[in-house]
């Protein structure tokens, strides 16, 4: 008696968390620049130089440019600060390793800024980090049992499972030169970079990706106005893969890894961006499985296993939209611009989704003067689509603030994203069967039984508990070969002799 093993190679979801890190630091004001009288607006740009999977961590260093304007004493123009904020962050994950494949997307939240005093300020910076882990497992189970001249009963179970079968890792920069129109006098303050992914094709060897880098950029001219603009930058990048073939179902994830913006004279800017890219294939395979088996003269002693796996299937683009209402604490002449990065999101239902979001708002009061509004708040979304059980990751959000009323601000949330669905299952595993040597004691001359059977009862269940088989009990009732459930009737039952 042989069991017949199986294994399918795969990669399992180990990591997929969000979590919030702040880093902060303290600047003196140089001397050549004014005392602080108020800190009016702070951000900042972030660039991870180095993601290191250890065992059971990643560890993500990089550093922010922190960009703070602040008021002077006795004066109405603001000063411009540049400060760095370098971060070690430590992402715990259980079962990672050096084999693992790790993915992080690594967005700033929030920057703020406090005056210690006139000549110092205190840099806290708020990183959201979204880690992903996955690591080359194998799934081994007993597909069947070749029994060889003793027959057994064997009652197989058959389930779909979408596994991931391939991760991997690419990187590529966009770069381009941009001709801004009316931008001669300005000068770039802040630059936000968000990619918008429009199509992923495989190709042998290599996935082509094509999107967009949107730019929202914060900028003053020589009159010291501020004023947002937003640029999108095209881009075509082939990533290679080892394995891929043409037209194979793909999903690629892209991370900013840095942004690097140069406003030159004439209007002329300059772009570079670092990306991360994480290539998935999933695949659904049909895992058959023994569910019970026995023998009809010889008791069988039968070891197996729960063993657990984790399914990944791949579900395609998210989208959304939501509004909310935020209270600014004063009447707002101008909005100039707001942005929000998610921190965290709630599956409601099929179809609604609560996300927390770090909203900032940037806006000029009656007098003109500038303010920047921060706010932590958990907004509801409602899915372009049902979800089916899958959970949306990757979220960009685009917001446009409107005035309501008097002191609050309307605001309209796009959302986008991706969606991946995981469930935590388990398949029984046979690890060995043994026969018994001696026959079991048989039901002497009887060679039919008849039984009243119960509405709803299995016909495997009840050839075992009479040491036949399904197939005999069909042919002596007549019942089609599919049936395995029988109504409430009387059942012929054909003994072995």
């Amino acid at each position: 008696m042989e069991l017949v093993r199986k294994s399918i190679p795969y990669y399992d979801v180990i990591l997929d968390n969000v979590t919030v890190y702040e880093e902060s630091t303290d600047a003196i004001v140089p001397d050549t620049f004014p005392d602080i009288a108020r800190i009016t607006y702070a951000d900042g740009t972030v660039s991870v130089k180095d993601k290191s999977p250890q065992n059971d961590r990643i560890l993500v260093s990089g550093s922010v440019m922190a960009t703070v304007l602040y008021q002077p004493e006795n004066e109405t123009s603001l000063r411009r600060l540049d400060i760095p904020l370098n971060f070690a962050h430590i992402e715990d994950g259980r079962g990672v390793g050096t084999d693992s494949v790790c993915f992080i997307r690594c967005t700033v939240a929030a920057v703020s800024a406090r005056a210690v005093n006139s000549r110092k300020i205190s840099v806290t910076a708020r990183l959201c980090f979204e880690s992903s882990a996955y690591k080359p497992v194998e799934l081994a189970y007993t597909e069947r049992i070749d029994s060889g001249e003793t027959p057994l009963e064997v009652l197989y179970d058959t389930r779909e499972i979408p596994l991931l079968c391939a991760a991997d890792t690419g990187e590529f920069t966009v770069l381009d030169d941009l001709e801004l129109a009316n931008a001669d006098d300005l000068e770039l303050l802040h630059t936000g970079c968000a990619l918008r992914q429009n199509e992923c094709r495989a190709m042998n060897g290599r996935v082509m990706v094509r999107g967009e880098a949107l730019l929202r950029m914060l900028a003053r001219d020589d009159t010291g106005s501020l004023q947002m603009i937003s640029q999108s930058v095209p881009f075509t990048q082939a990533v290679d893969v080892e394995g891929l073939t043409e037209g194979e179902p793909v999903t690629v994830r892209l991370a900013v890894r840095h942004t690097d913006c140069v406003l030159a004279s004439g209007g002329i800017l300059s772009v570079g961006i670092g990306v991360d890219a994480l290539i998935l294939r999933d695949e659904t395979h049909a895992i058959h499985t023994i569910r019970d088996l026995y023998q009809t003269r010889y008791d069988l002693q039968v070891q197996g296993k729960q063993t657990g796996i984790r399914s990944c299937a791949l579900c395609g683009a998210f989208s959304a939209d939501g509004t909310e209402t935020m209270p600014m604490g004063m009447r707002v002449s101008q909005y100039i611009s707001a942005q929000a990065v998610c921190t965290g999101i709630l599956v409601e239902d099929n179809d609604n989704v609560r996300l927390k979001v770090e909203i900032d708002v940037i806006y000029l009061d009656d007098d003109g003067a500038l303010y920047q509004t921060h706010r932590t708040q958990n907004i509801p979304v409602r899915a372009s689509m049902p979800l089916h059980g899958a959970v949306p990751q990757d979220i960009a959000i685009q917001v446009t603030a409107s005035p309501s009323g008097e002191d609050s601000a309307s605001l309209r949330f796009a959302v986008s994203g991706g969606m991946s669905r995981t469930v935590q299952e388990g398949i029984q595993d046979i690890t060995s069967v043994e026969i018994s040597e001696e026959q079991r004691p048989g039901m002497g001359d009887i060679t039919l039984v008849l039984r009243c059977v119960e509405e709803g009862e299995q016909l495997w269940d009840i050839a075992k508990q009479y040491s036949t088989t399904t197939a005999a009990i069909r042919a002596a009732n007549e019942l089609p070969d599919d049936r395995q459930v029988v109504s409430a009737q009387m059942l012929m039952i054909p003994i072995e002799q």
